[in-house]
C-alpha cells in the first residue's frame, strides 16, 4: 500500500500541475480522516480551504434557489473541491459530505496565501480547478436535458469517472440503481429496463449490494457511436 498522497501524483487537478507546485501544495497540506456520513461542509458555509480525496468516497450534494438540495456527484480519489469559495471569499456553493469513511487532503486559506508568494500562478491552477466543475456540471446539465435514458445513463456514468474519465480501465462506485436514475434525471421504472440491458451487453456490472463497475473509456466510446447511428 502507497501513501494517501499517491493518488494526487497520478489522477486528478493536482496531478496535472507541476511538480514543485505539486510537491509544495502536499508539504503544507494536512491528512484526516472522515467518518461516514460527516460533512466536509455544508451549503452556505463560511469560505474555508481546498479539500482533496485521498481514498473513500464523497456525496457532492447541489441546490438551485430554495429548493432543497440533491446528489448531484459522486466524488473519487483524486478529486478536490472547495476553491471558488477559496479564491472568492463566498459562501460555499455545495455539501460535500462522507458517502464512505474518508481519507481528505486539506489545505487551509492561510496556507493558500503563504503558496502564492512562492507560486504567483496559483490562482491560475485554482482557476483550471473551477474549470474542471463547471465541466462537470454542463455534462451533468446535458444529461438531465437530452438523449434518450441510455444515453442520460452512460454519460452519467462517464461524469461519475471523474479523475478516472480518461483511464481505460474498469472502475467501481459506491451507487445504487435509483441513485443513478436520479443523477441521470430518470424514474425508476424508466432506468430499469435500460439498465438490465445495458448489463446484458456487459457495459457495466453489478458488485454486490450498491455498487457499479464499468470502463469510462468504453462507455464513452459505445456514447460515440450511438449518436453516430442517431439511436442516443
Amino acid at each position: 500500500m502507497g501513501e494517501p498522497e499517491d493518488i494526487f501524483h497520478r489522477r486528478g487537478w493536482l496531478a496535472t500541475q507541476p511538480a514543485p507546485f505539486r510537491r509544495a501544495w502536499l508539504d503544507v497540506a494536512e491528512f484526516r480522516a472522515v467518518p461516514r456520513g460527516d460533512r466536509l461542509y455544508s451549503l452556505g458555509d463560511p469560505p474555508g480551504g481546498v479539500y482533496g480525496i485521498a481514498e473513500g468516497f464523497a456525496d457532492v450534494l447541489a441546490a438551485s434557489g430554495y429548493q432543497p438540495p440533491v446528489l448531484g456527484h459522486i466524488a473519487r480519489p483524486g478529486w478536490w473541491v472547495g476553491e471558488a469559495a477559496a479564491v472568492t471569499g463566498s459562501p460555499r456553493r455545495v455539501e460535500v459530505r462522507a458517502r464512505t469513511g474518508l481519507t481528505v487532503c486539506y489545505v487551509a486559506l492561510q496556507r493558500l496565501t503563504e503558496l502564492e508568494s512562492v507560486f504567483p500562478d496559483l490562482w491560475r491552477a485554482l482557476g483550471q480547478l473551477t474549470v474542471l466543475h463547471l465541466d462537470n456540471a454542463l455534462m451533468y446539465a446535458a444529461a438531465l436535458l437530452k438523449g434518450d435514458a441510455r444515453t442520460k445513463i452512460i454519460s452519467t456514468l462517464v461524469r461519475l469517472a471523474g479523475p478516472e474519465m480518461p483511464y481505460d480501465a474498469q472502475i467501481s462506485i459506491p451507487c445504487t440503481q435509483q441513485e443513478l436514475g436520479e443523477m441521470a434525471g430518470l424514474s425508476r421504472n424508466s432506468i430499469g429496463p435500460v439498465f438490465r440491458t445495458l448489463e446484458r451487453g456487459g457495459l457495466i456490472r453489478r458488485e454486490g449490494s450498491g455498487v457499479i463497475s464499468f470502463n469510462p473509456v468504453h462507455l464513452a466510446r459505445v456514447m460515440e457511436e450511438d449518436l453516430r447511428r442517431g439511436t442516443g
